[in-house]
C-alpha cells in the first residue's frame, strides 16, 4: 500500500472522532477540522517511523507540514530524499 493510502487510512480509523463528518480528503485540513490535535499528532510521528522508517525531526514538526495528508506526504518524501540524517 502506498504511504499517502497507509496514512489516509490510520487517520480515518484513529484520528477521526464519531462527531466528526465523514469522508477524508488529501488536502483536508485536518487541524483546521480538529482532526489533527496534540495527541494525534504524537500517533502520525509515531505511525510515519513505523511505516517507512524515517524519524521525523524536531525542527520539522511545525503545524505547516501537517496541515493535509498531502503536506505529510511531502515531508516524508523530502525527509527520505535526505537520507538517514532524517
Amino acid at each position: 500500500m502506498a504511504f499517502r493510502a497507509a496514512l489516509k487510512q490510520f487517520i480515518q480509523e484513529n484520528l477521526i472522532r464519531d462527531n466528526q463528518p465523514p469522508g477524508l480528503d488529501d488536502n483536508e485540513p485536518l487541524i483546521e477540522r480538529g482532526i489533527l490535535d496534540s495527541m494525534g499528532l504524537m500517533q502520525v510521528l509515531t505511525f510515519i517511523e513505523g511505516e517507512t522508517g524515517i524519524r521525523v525531526p524536531d525542527d520539522e514538526v511545525l503545524p505547516d507540514n501537517f496541515q493535509t495528508i498531502a503536506g505529510i506526504e511531502q515531508m516524508v518524501l523530502r525527509l527520505r530524499a535526505k537520507g538517514p540524517k532524517a
